[in-house]
Parts: C-alpha cells; sequence; structure tokens
C-alpha cells in the first residue's frame, strides 16, 4: 500500500469513527429541521391538493416540476465548492482567498438565478399548451417562474457548513416551510386559488434566501471576515481547478431533475394533469419519510472532506460501511411503513381521491430505499476530487432512466414511470459503488 495512505487499522477506525460521529451529530441539527419541515410540507400540501381539486392540483404540481427543474439544471451546488476550497483557505488563514472564493460561488449563484428566472419564464409560455395548461394558467406559471430569481442560496449555505454551524443551517432552512404554510394558510383563507398558492411558494424562496443570507452574514463576522466586495481576479489560480469543480459538481446535481421533476412532467404530458398531481403526492410523501438520509448525506460531506485532507481513504470507506448499515435500515423501515398505512398517509395528506397512488408510493419508496443504500458513495466520491466519476455513474443511470421511463409510462401508465425510478436507482447505486472500488483501488 501507498505511504500517503497507510494507517494502522486502529487509526483508521478512530478516524472513521470520530467523523462518523460527528456527521450523525450535525445530521441530527439538520433533520430537526427538515423533519419538521417534513411533516409541515404534508400538512400545506393538504390544504392545496385538498382545495384545489384532483385536476387543478394537478397543474400546480406540473408548474412546480417546470420550474423547480429549470432551477436545478440551471442552479450550482456552490456550497461544495466553498467547502472545498474554502476549507484549505480557512485551515491557512488566508482571508483573502477565502473571501475571493466566496465571491466566486455567490456570482455563480446569482448569474444562476437570473438565467433560471428568464429560461422558466419564456418556456412556461412555449410548453404551456403542450402540458395541458390553459391561457391563464401559462401566464401564471411564465410569473412564477420569476420567482427562481431569488431561489438560489448555496453560498450561505456552504458558509454555515464550513463553519461546521448546522444548527444555525437547520434553523435558517427552516424559515421555508413556516412561510410556505403560512403563506398556503393566507391564500386559502384568500380565495383559495391556483395563484395564490404559487405566490406563497414564491415568497417563501424570497424569505428563506434572506434569512439564509443574513446568519452567514453574520458568522462570517464571527470568524472574522470582513465584509465588502472580494476580488475576483486570481482566483482561479488560488484555487486550481475551481471552475472545473463547480463546473462538475453542478452537471452532476443537474441530473436530479430526471429523477424527481421529469417524471411528474411525463405523467402529466401523457397521462394528464389529474395523474401527475397524484404522483407528486405519492412522491412528496416517500421524500418526507426519507428526509434523515438526506440530512446525513450532507453532514457526511464536509467530514469526508477532511478525511481526504489526511489521504485517508480506508477511513472513508469505513463511514460509508457504517452509513450503508443505517440508511439501508432505515429504507426497510420506511417500506415496512408505507406496506402498513400507505393508503392511509395519502388519504390523510390528499383525501379518499388520492389512495389510487398507493401502488407508485410503494414502488417509490422501495426505490428510495434501494437508492439509500448507496447514498454516500457520490459525497465520497466528490470529496476525494473526482466529482466527474460521480457525473459518469449517475449520467449512465439517468440515460438508462429515460429508456425505462419512455418504454414503462407508455405501457402500464403512471406506475411504469415508479418502475422506472426503481429500476434506474439500482443501477445508479451500482456503478457509483464500481467507481469508488476502482478509485480505492488505484488509490492504495
Amino acid at each position: 500500500m501507498s505511504r500517503r495512505w497507510a494507517m494502522p487499522l486502529g487509526g483508521q477506525n478512530a478516524q472513521a469513527d470520530s467523523a462518523f460521529r460527528r456527521a450523525l451529530e450535525n445530521a441530527v441539527w439538520l433533520f430537526g429541521g427538515k423533519g419538521a419541515g417534513a411533516l409541515l410540507s404534508l400538512v400545506y400540501l393538504a390544504i392545496v391538493a385538498q382545495t384545489l381539486g384532483v385536476a387543478t392540483f394537478g397543474v400546480f404540481a406540473l408548474i412546480l416540476a417546470f420550474g423547480q427543474a429549470i432551477g436545478t439544471v440551471v442552479g450550482f451546488q456552490s456550497w461544495q465548492t466553498v467547502i472545498r476550497y474554502g476549507a484549505r483557505h480557512l485551515a491557512d488563514g488566508n482571508v483573502g482567498a477565502l473571501r475571493s472564493v466566496l465571491g466566486f460561488t455567490t456570482t455563480l449563484d446569482l448569474c444562476a438565478g437570473a438565467f433560471a428566472a428568464v429560461l422558466a419564464s419564456l418556456g412556461a409560455l412555449a410548453a404551456g399548451s403542450t402540458l395541458g395548461w390553459l391561457d391563464q394558467e401559462t401566464q401564471i406559471a411564465a410569473w412564477f417562474g420569476l420567482s427562481l430569481l431569488f431561489g438560489q442560496r448555496g453560498t450561505p449555505t456552504g458558509i454555515l457548513r464550513l463553519f461546521a454551524r448546522f444548527d444555525l443551517a437547520a434553523w435558517s432552512e427552516f424559515t421555508l416551510p413556516v412561510t410556505r404554510l403560512l403563506g398556503t394558510c393566507a391564500a386559502w383563507a384568500a380565495d383559495g386559488s391556483l395563484a395564490g398558492y404559487l405566490i406563497a411558494w414564491g415568497v417563501a424562496e424570497l424569505a428563506t434566501t434572506l434569512v439564509m443570507w443574513v446568519t452567514a452574514a453574520s458568522q462570517l463576522r464571527a470568524q472574522g471576515v470582513p465584509a465588502g466586495l472580494p476580488q475576483l481576479r486570481g482566483v482561479a489560480d488560488e484555487n486550481p481547478g475551481i471552475l472545473r469543480f463547480a463546473v462538475l459538481t453542478n452537471l452532476t446535481s443537474s441530473i436530479g431533475p430526471i429523477w424527481q421533476q421529469v417524471p411528474i412532467l411525463a405523467v402529466g404530458w401523457i397521462i394528464g394533469p389529474a395523474s401527475a398531481g397524484g404522483y407528486r403526492i405519492a412522491m412528496q410523501l416517500g421524500t418526507a419519510l426519507t428526509k434523515p438520509v438526506t440530512s446525513l448525506a450532507r453532514a457526511l460531506y464536509p467530514e469526508m472532506a477532511k478525511l481526504t485532507a489526511t489521504r485517508d481513504a480506508a477511513a472513508v470507506r469505513l463511514v460509508l460501511i457504517r452509513a450503508a448499515l443505517l440508511t439501508t435500515a432505515i429504507g426497510l423501515l420506511a417500506i415496512l411503513l408505507v406496506a402498513v398505512a400507505g393508503e392511509s398517509l395519502l388519504s390523510l395528506t390528499g383525501g379518499p381521491d388520492y389512495v389510487f397512488v398507493y401502488p407508485i408510493f410503494l414502488v417509490l419508496t422501495i426505490a428510495s430505499a434501494v437508492n439509500l443504500s448507496g447514498f454516500g458513495l457520490e459525497p465520497a466520491l466528490v470529496a476525494l476530487g473526482r466529482p466527474d466519476k460521480a457525473l459518469v455513474a449517475r449520467g449512465l443511470a439517468s440515460i438508462g432512466y429515460l429508456v425505462f421511463l419512455g418504454i414503462l409510462l407508455t405501457m402500464m401508465g403512471p406506475i411504469g414511470a415508479a418502475w422506472a425510478t426503481l429500476a434506474a436507482n439500482a443501477c445508479s447505486v451500482l456503478l457509483l459503488h464500481i467507481s469508488f472500488r476502482r478509485l480505492e483501488a488505484r488509490l492504495a
């Protein structure tokens, strides 16, 4: 074994235990916000679904999926760039270089937000009739697209995680479900219209971004990082590969909408808005059940980045094993819960009209459990400085997903989209595992 990766087994276990323990502690804070937010999301989703009705809620789901897909494709996961490059400058006490990194990522966020807003508005006007929207609904969707202008908050998120203030990050992110719930209640009290609920969603995005930036700015001051416009000139020289890293992580994260928003859009386009709304309900419930793992994934990345700095791949592998055991258990519990109480959960959330999506809900939960079993592989590859490997694995799985989706959706209806998700998740985990094992073997 290469000396740079060599370490006594006891030392590897100690490092892995310490890193995993810190990740769990930070995940508790994240889940505190995300878990409570998931519960609130079910409340405001139930209000919207039951007041709009199946058909109009389907249009609501399609408008959200359309805007969120564009926002995610265009937006950068700049928090990963902040952590990867900012951590070294923070450790060296190089405040100027740290500010340059933050200026670089902030510029990316602003440009991405502006481009996403324009693209979503124009795209809604162009694609509205194809998705079955009325003229008024198309106009509403175009205005909603402008809310993407202030939906990019990767940099403040990265600042809080860089300083290990997961508690403040959790409280700040909790602004989103709270303001959505308040806005939903206000819209319901006013007239319960499609436009009112979408306005509530847009206002919640703006409020959350403002809170995140105020909180992040206070931490920068507390850490002695002075305010003011950073000098962007020379940022690429001080941070070799930063642009390539940002682009690759963006491309990898852009694959997300293929798995989350595209099936809703495809179901709405091929089957109709009502089925798209039901699919959205099933997917939203499945997401709520997996929030603990999402929180753990976000908490694991900084710890893996620190282990990578010590060139200890074996410790990274030990962390992955521990994480896989925990997340697989969570996935199995989620499947059991849905098998026993899935219809009741659907009826409670959307009303009796949505019980018809129970088979979809169950298949999507199984798909999530498969994905959870290997969720730590992607952040491990990114932390080891190879986001390209994660991109290739996710990209190949996504190509397969689009093929599965096109075939199974036309053959089986909406549940075909769920089966396509299950098959693609299995392929994705397998490809990520192969990529990590190959990388580990080369570093050994």
